[in-house]
């Protein structure tokens, strides 16, 4: 029997679950060991898959990686909510990407980048494609 043949039906991928995100007063949320620690506030990461504990505001200019890998220029807008990342609880930032796209994005699961002369350059040593909006 052919596998995706009427009899066998081929199985889709599970979409990721919905991220649940919170409000979150960015005056009184502690920022526990990650983002509070200086040491990770100074330190910038030396690949692009390692986590950037980085407290963005409204209107910053920042890269972010699309599912399929590909970096993208966008913008910060509005609050940060908070939400469950790989590392633990955390922020997540509403970026305008392409124009068009929006969606929130974690420091902490490497996905956002600050627009940094340093991140331009881990960008451009891993061979990424930039897409600039």
């Amino acid at each position: 029997m052919e596998y995706g043949s009427p009899s066998r039906p081929q199985l889709m991928p599970r979409a990721p679950p919905p991220l649940k995100l919170q409000p979150v007063d960015l005056e009184t949320w502690d920022d526990g060991a990650i983002y509070g620690d200086s040491f990770y506030a100074e330190v910038e990461p030396e690949e692009l898959d390692e986590p950037w504990p980085y407290r963005f505001k409204s209107g910053d200019l920042v890269w972010v990686k699309s599912t399929s890998g590909r970096w993208y220029h966008g913008k910060v807008i509005g609050q940060a909510k908070l939400g469950r990342t790989i590392q633990g609880e955390g922020l997540f930032w509403l970026v305008v990407f392409s124009s068009k796209f929006r969606k929130y994005f974690a420091p902490l699961n490497a996905e956002i980048k600050p627009d940094t002369r340093h991140t331009r350059k881990l960008l451009e040593d891993a061979g990424c494609v930039m897409e600039q909006s």
